[in-house]
């Protein structure tokens, strides 16, 4: 996809908002994300570069979508040729190296100095609190962050996990409860709406057995999920 290509998909939906001047420029950020700034009459977006081999259709539904709630008649869904083509294979294979290596705080490793987070997803696999997925890659970061202590990328299928935790002194239940909390996310799927932690995600996180033991650490920790 070119930034003409872009440009004349943004600006023709833009026409039908008001916009008289629209621009539309590809960035290459980490995460995949939309920006924009405007005033009266004139919008500018910066689009994510992992839309760059999007077909003109999803690209004309992601400006609809944008422009609708920028107008605020719209819910925060995106269209659904766009999430079958954000959330297919082949659309991970493409992105998912770029994606690791724009993360400079990751290692890339599952295995870390004293705990491995694939035996972690291995322990939840065979208690059947979590499904057998082939296709996820899970890494430490490499600073032992205490505020962002585990994330997933649902798009690109990276699960990570503070290197806080890679020690013995903290028992390997609390690792499984952080990794199942991520795991979590990672099974319910692209989630546009934001909804995250809500009565659903909170009713299975209670089927991991040890919860309230693995709270009471990360609060002894003064850290949170």
């Amino acid at each position: 996809m070119s930034e003409a290509i872009l440009n004349k998909a943004f600006s023709t939906v833009g026409k039908e908002y008001g916009y008289d001047s629209v621009s539309a420029e590809i960035v290459e950020f980490k995460e995949f994300k939309l920006k924009w700034r405007r005033s009266c009459g004139w919008i500018e977006f910066e689009v994510s570069d992992y839309l760059k081999n999007a077909p003109q259709n999803v690209i004309e539904g992601v400006a609809r979508t944008i422009f609708s709630r920028i107008s605020g008649s719209s819910s925060r869904e995106y269209p659904k040729n766009m999430e079958e083509w954000l959330t297919n294979d082949e659309f991970v294979k493409a992105n998912r190296s770029t994606y690791l290596r724009r993360s400079r705080n990751l290692t890339g490793s599952a295995e870390g100095r004293c705990r491995d987070l694939t035996e972690s997803y291995n322990r939840l696999v065979e208690q059947n609190l979590v499904p057998k997925m082939d296709d996820i890659v899970f890494t430490w970061t490499r600073g032992a962050n205490i505020k962002r202590i585990g994330y997933c990328s649902v798009l690109m299928r990276v699960i990570a996990i503070s290197s806080v935790f890679d020690t013995e002194t903290i028992p390997e239940f609390v690792l499984d409860f952080i990794v199942y909390h991520e795991m979590l996310h990672m099974t319910r799927g692209f989630d546009p709406l934001g909804k995250l932690h809500d009565a659903e995600f909170q009713a299975d996180e209670r089927k991991y057995p040890m919860k309230a033991e693995s709270e009471e650490w990360l609060r002894r920790l003064k850290m949170h999920l």
